[in-house]
């Protein structure tokens, strides 16, 4: 798929995906202060910039995964990410697997 010219603005982000960001970055935000670690501490742990912890606790959409997973490394939360998308906790996925399977669910 071509990317839009440069001088097109970028779409907005959806409500919902903002809403999820927000509630996301201040979880992480309270998580890290649970640690009793300051904004510079978890990104010198994590190997990322200040202002990417910033990013991330303020729910901005441009993060990279990448780093968003670093930072939950830095919060030896690594393994709560790691449950994301587990095919376990997906219906659909159960589903899938059972008519790749020959069964019906």
């Amino acid at each position: 798929m071509p990317k839009p010219p440069h001088n097109q603005p970028a779409k907005p982000t959806p409500v919902l995906i903002q809403a999820a960001l927000e509630r996301l970055g201040k979880r992480l935000a309270t998580a890290r202060k649970a640690r009793q670690l300051t904004q510079e501490d978890l990104a010198h742990q994590s190997d990322v910039g200040t202002s990417t912890v910033r990013a991330i606790e303020a729910g901005m959409d441009g993060v990279s995964m990448g780093n968003f997973l670093k930072v939950m490394r830095g919060l030896q939360l690594l393994e709560e990410a790691e449950q994301l998308l587990d095919p376990k906790r997906d219906p659909e996925m159960v589903t899938y697997a059972l008519k790749r399977m020959g069964r019906s669910a």
